[in-house]
């Protein structure tokens, strides 16, 4: 699973499109999950095992990932999560993304 979408990295002219879930950290005591996303140019470059560029940093609680709590977290709902929550930069940046 990854979305598809390509945004400029921090003002640098590299464009990553294919955007995949690479962290998660969840801390229950505090309620919040953390979340990355990594972008690569392409699909073909993450499957050649090229190193990603930059990521983007994503924090969210049960209630904001529209679940009862932590321990039902998934893959598919950080995704979710990304298109529909702003990263800590306070951009949506995957309202718009194609599924890979």
């Amino acid at each position: 699973m990854a979305l598809m979408k390509p945004i400029e990295i921090r003002n640098t002219g590299l464009l990553a499109a294919y955007w995949r879930l690479t962290h998660c950290q969840i801390d229950h005591a505090a309620g919040i999950a953390e979340f990355r996303l990594h972008g690569y140019p392409s699909r073909d470059a993450r499957a050649a095992g090229k190193q990603p560029l930059p990521g983007l940093n994503y924090r969210a609680t049960a209630a904001a990932l529209g679940l009862p709590d932590l321990h039902a977290v998934t893959s598919a709902t950080l995704y979710a999560a990304a298109r529909a929550q702003p990263a800590e930069d306070g951009t949506v940046w995957f309202a718009d993304a194609l599924d890979a």
